[in-house]
């Protein structure tokens, strides 16, 4: 087995709330594995995130039906916390802060399946730094998975940052899985 890069997109001095990517997915490939580096969003505020969600064949961004549970350790308490829920708007989310004030997100999402007409699987992991919650540098690291639970054919993903601010900084490179 090996990956494929498929899709390359950066952006570097953004003024977009939203970065979408689409048509990527396809018949092509059963799996797909998503890797993104260097977000940061132009504004600094607490518990800054992008929204992660599918797009579907009529280049329609997917806004019900996910359910998701991730872990959350932050670099300033011991415990982790539960991120996620039933009956979400995202797919995945990603943490991080305006580069400025140390923040940026490095993960991946592995996509299983995506354009074949059925519940869509992820599973996902990030590691990076926020400033949270104060100007205080501290690593963050996410662990977890989930579902969009409808028979939809999925095409794309995007990222949306949080209430309205910009996404700064984002490399994506989604490959497929070549078996």
């Amino acid at each position: 087995m090996s990956l494929k890069l498929i899709s390359t997109t950066e952006v570097t001095q953004g003024n977009a709330n939203k970065i979408t990517i689409n048509p990527v997915f396809s018949a092509d490939y059963k799996v797909y594995f998503v890797q993104f580096n260097n977000t940061s969003a132009d504004t600094q505020r607490e518990n800054n995130s992008m929204d992660v969600r599918l797009v579907d064949s009529t280049g329609t961004e997917i806004t019900a039906n996910y359910d998701h549970r991730n872990l959350m350790f932050r670099g300033y308490t011991n415990a982790p916390f539960d991120l996620g829920g039933s009956n979400r708007d995202e797919f995945a989310l990603i943490y991080h802060d305006k580069d400025d004030n140390h923040g940026n997100g490095n993960g991946s999402m592995w996509i299983y399946d995506p354009f074949g007409s059925n519940y869509t699987y992820q599973s996902f992991q990030e590691t990076g730094s926020m400033a949270y919650p104060s100007s205080t540098k501290i690593g963050v690291h996410i662990r977890g998975g989930g579902v969009h639970k409808a028979n939809t054919s999925i095409t794309g993903i995007s990222f949306t940052n949080r209430d309205s601010y910009d996404i700064e900084t984002l490399t994506c490179r989604i490959y497929g899985l070549e078996q």
